[in-house]
């Protein structure tokens, strides 16, 4: 929910008072807004009566009374304080959620251009809806939808049973430490501001992108979590994905929220070849949509045992191999996490690498029919595990 609240006063604000609450908000969802910008909350309260202090009892002792919270009233003011002070100048709006009230987002993509021959660059059709879930007993005839969630999809997967992390920084039996617990998601906010009807126990459908024949890349992921090494001989086939700019050029240039999503080649709009899940999406940012796994498009990873080194320091080879049966040159994403603790250092490699704290990113083009040799070779500082 948004609530707007025009300029006033002469002074700049610090504080602002919000009358008449609607009861059940979610105060941990409470965020601030210019037309443009979030402003940092410092703290929150109710307003209320103070109660009297507990009575000093004989001879100066002080009694102690269990005080009960009690719920705020029904018309309680909350008074907000900033950070740093607002300009009366600007209005801004208040946004909360309320229980009963829910969305999902849907993309329906439509991928043209995609043949035999050229599968690199395309172009796609997005239509993008809201489903908005009103279950509460009052109706809202003229809402302003924004929305406001967090996408699971970015928590990291569980580890397995009985999987421990290392403690590099002891080599006694207590180098064995759970699996440190993900950090909590942080909600976005997706500023629409979309009018529509939200009518009691009803859900409205809401568009709120629309892309017709824009440009897109279509390139395939070699992650090293998903593909093993030492890999099957044959290979392990790799994922596609459809990427597209988020940009106004394309006709999105906002934050995106996640939802599903089914993509449908130009030939045959009714039945998707895939069905997946569409994650946050900032902007400027790219949107991703995974098209499923290719057969003809695999990796083989391989790697040599670590060798030491007359420093202490150790050494290994490792290769990458990136195979296309495909009849067009395909573009490949290597990811490849490098699950070493203490510090490494990138000796050689054949082909050019993007560094970053704990993985090396490659873009390579492999020609139709063809297949290339990604090989590099990693040090670990002595006393790295």
């Amino acid at each position: 929910m948004s609530e707007p609240f025009p300029s006033s006063g002469t002074a700049p604000v610090a504080r602002v008072v919000w009358t008449n609450p609607p009861a059940g908000v979610n105060l941990d969802s409470l965020q601030l807004w210019t037309a443009r910008h979030p402003l940092p909350i410092r703290e929150w309260r109710w307003q209320a009566e103070e109660e009297p202090l507990a009575p000093m009892g004989a001879e100066g002792t002080v009694v102690w009374r269990p005080k009960v919270a009690k719920p705020p009233p029904a018309q309680a003011a909350l008074e907000i304080h900033l950070e740093a002070p607002l300009s009366h100048r600007l209005g801004h709006f208040l946004i909360y959620q309320l229980p009963g009230l829910s969305w999902r987002a849907f993309y329906h993509v439509i991928v043209r251009n995609m043949g035999a021959t050229s599968i690199t660059d395309v172009q796609v059709d997005i239509q993008a809806v809201l489903r908005l879930r009103n279950d509460t007993d009052a109706a809202f005839p003229r809402a302003q939808v924004s929305l406001y969630g967090e996408d699971a999809f970015l928590l990291p997967p569980p580890k397995p049973f009985g999987l421990l992390d290392v403690n590099p920084d002891s080599p006694l039996a207590e180098a064995w430490l759970p699996p440190p617990a993900a950090e909590p998601l942080i909600p976005a906010v997706y500023p629409f501001r979309l009018e529509t009807a939200l009518p009691a126990h009803d859900e409205t459908e809401l568009s709120f992108a629309h892309v017709t024949r824009k440009p897109a890349r279509i390139v395939h992921l070699c992650d090293s979590s998903a593909v093993p090494s030492p890999s099957p001989a044959a290979g392990v086939p790799l994922r596609r994905l459809l990427l597209v700019q988020n940009t106004p050029a394309i006709g999105l240039g906002i934050p995106l929220p996640p939802g599903e999503a089914d993509v449908h080649l130009g030939t045959s709009r009714n039945v998707p070849i895939q069905t997946g899940h569409v994650r946050h999406t900032p902007y400027p940012g790219t949107l991703q949509m995974d098209m499923g796994r290719v057969p003809a498009v695999r990796a083989v990873r391989k790697a040599a045992e670590w060798l030491p080194q007359a420093d202490h320091s150790r050494v290994a080879d490792f290769d990458i191999v990136l195979m296309n049966d495909l009849d067009a040159p395909a573009r490949i994403h290597v990811l490849e996490r490098l699950e070493v603790s203490g510090q490494w250092h990138l000796v050689r490699t054949s082909t050019p690498a993007t560094e970053q704290q704990d993985a090396l990113l490659y873009d390579v083009v492999v020609p139709a029919n063809s297949s290339k040799t990604i090989q590099y070779r990693l040090r670990l500082a002595a006393g790295s595990i």
